[in-house]
């Protein structure tokens, strides 16, 4: 696992040092296609990945080598303001260090200058020029507190900046509760300060800023990446054939990531190409593999895939296509009985539907349904089920009771004369040790016993001739 775990991080190693080199090979073609490149793949990936020291040189960089005017001049202004800027930051700083000492925190305050990027990108945003841009000054403070209360310092410190400076509450971003996907947790606020400017101000501890600056990825260093890189357990990061980032959890097949892709296309996946080989929907993923989903129209979920993948999306998204696989063959199974039961001529209530069901073995009338759509259930036992006379509910009570000894001691004829089958008594006539009586074979209840002069008898002769055998009552009764 560890090997391919580096995959990742070597690539993005090899980029960043590539494009720190591409400023000796002048401008050209290939410059400015590894840059667009790196903007759309690499910078993005370390970004999931949590590795924003390497996101922002590699966002820099690559502005730099597409758009070298606008990157001149965006950083010719942030150098010509740059003591202002400073004199201003420590201004600001001032007041909150004395507050902050004041209440006993240990702590370390930074000015945390904007990228080059990140202000491009906010000009592109805001239609403004360079000292137009809303958060311009930037700064970080980081706490030196135990885990148990690293939360509660934070909002605490929080509450200390607004009683000093006005917040802007739409400016508020919480990712304390809950932590960004890549384990990046922070607590950022903008607030006016002096001169009426506005200020970003990030809160956290020195356990996040760690995390936040070192990335959330692996134990590993690279040449010329500064500090550790910290792997969040429990992720495996793979490519789609655009070279688009997917991270999915340990032990993700290649379903999980048709499924991360889309529900249709998980929903129709029948396998993948890693490496240029055909590979099954089971196999699991390993970190840097380049996935290609193969589908077929033919192909639909079914509830064996719940066995294998790994991800909550796609097991939700097997499960809801499992229900709707189910309506649909309950509806196809109750227009087969319908439509058979009219050729028969037979009428039913929704009364008797459900007796059908009951006497089947089912808990509920749809998994009957289910069961004659798909060839599981004959509608011929279902029609004889119905047919089959319904012993009347005040013998039953009456009879509930009936001594085993009556069933224990009951003899059959069935060809070879077969003796000492355990029965069941019917309840329409409760037939008692000496009356004469037959057997008859019932589709739901084993063998019943009825009395020859039984109120259904008729009924059972003239219907199911076939099922009556002849029985006797043994010597022992």
């Amino acid at each position: 696992m560890e090997d391919s775990n580096k995959v990742l991080f070597s690539i993005l190693n090899e980029r960043l040092e590539l494009l720190r080199q591409l400023d000796a090979e002048g401008d050209s073609d290939r410059r400015r296609h590894i840059a667009r490149e790196t903007q759309n793949l690499h910078a993005p990936m370390a970004h999931r990945l949590g590795l924003y020291q390497i996101k922002t040189e590699m966002e820099d960089l690559a502005l730099k080598f597409l758009d070298y005017d606008t990157y001149k001049y965006i950083a010719h202004a942030l150098n010509a303001k740059k003591k202002e800027r400073e004199a201003y930051i420590a201004s600001f700083i001032a007041p909150l260090e004395a507050k902050l000492k004041a209440e006993g925190f240990v702590f370390s305050i930074k000015g945390r200058p904007k990228s080059i990027h990140s202000i491009y990108h906010k000009m592109q945003a805001q239609h403004c020029d360079v000292d137009k841009i809303y958060d311009l000054f930037a700064i970080r403070i980081i706490l030196d507190s135990p885990l148990e209360r690293e939360k509660s310092d934070c909002w605490q410190v929080y509450s200390l900046i607004t009683d000093i400076f006005t917040p802007n509450p739409k400016r508020l971003r919480d990712w304390l509760s809950v932590p960004k996907e890549n384990g990046y947790e922070s607590l950022h606020t903008t607030v006016l300060g002096p001169e009426k400017r506005w200020v970003e101000v990030q809160i956290r501890t020195r356990r996040m800023d760690e995390v936040a600056e070192q990335g959330v990825a692996a134990h590993w260093s690279y040449k010329g990446v500064k500090g550790s890189i910290v792997q969040r357990k429990g992720d495996v990061y793979v490519f789609t054939p655009t070279g688009d980032l997917r991270r999915l959890p340990e032990g993700a097949t290649v379903l999980d990531f048709a499924y991360s892709i889309h529900s249709d296309v998980g929903a129709h996946c029948v396998g993948g190409t890693i490496r240029n080989q055909n590979v099954s929907i089971r196999q699991r993923l390993e970190n840097g593999d380049q996935v290609a989903v193969l589908t077929s129209p033919n192909q639909h979920p079914n509830a064996d895939w719940l066995t294998f993948v790994a991800s909550t999306k796609a097991k939700n998204k097997i499960r809801q296509a499992l229900k709707e696989i189910e309506y649909k063959q309950a509806a196809e199974g109750k227009e087969m009985i319908e439509r058979r039961f009219k050729n028969w001529k037979l009428e039913y209530t929704e009364a008797d539907i459900t007796r059908m069901a009951l006497r089947l073995g089912y808990k509920e009338v749809s998994d009957m349904y289910q069961s004659v759509a798909t060839g599981k259930e004959d509608l011929q036992r279902l029609k004889e089920v119905l047919l089959e006379p319904e012993e009347p509910q005040t013998v039953r009570e009456h009879t509930e009771y009936v001594p085993k000894a009556d069933v224990r001691g009951l003899e059959i004829e069935v060809d070879m004369n077969v003796k000492n089958v355990d029965f069941n008594m019917s309840k329409c006539c409760n037939p008692q040790p000496g009356d004469p009586i037959f057997a008859f074979v019932s589709v739901t209840k084993g063998i019943r016993i009825h009395r020859c002069d039984c109120p259904n008898a008729d009924n059972i002769r003239d219907r199911y001739a076939y099922r009556i055998f002849p029985a006797r009552w043994s010597k022992k009764s």
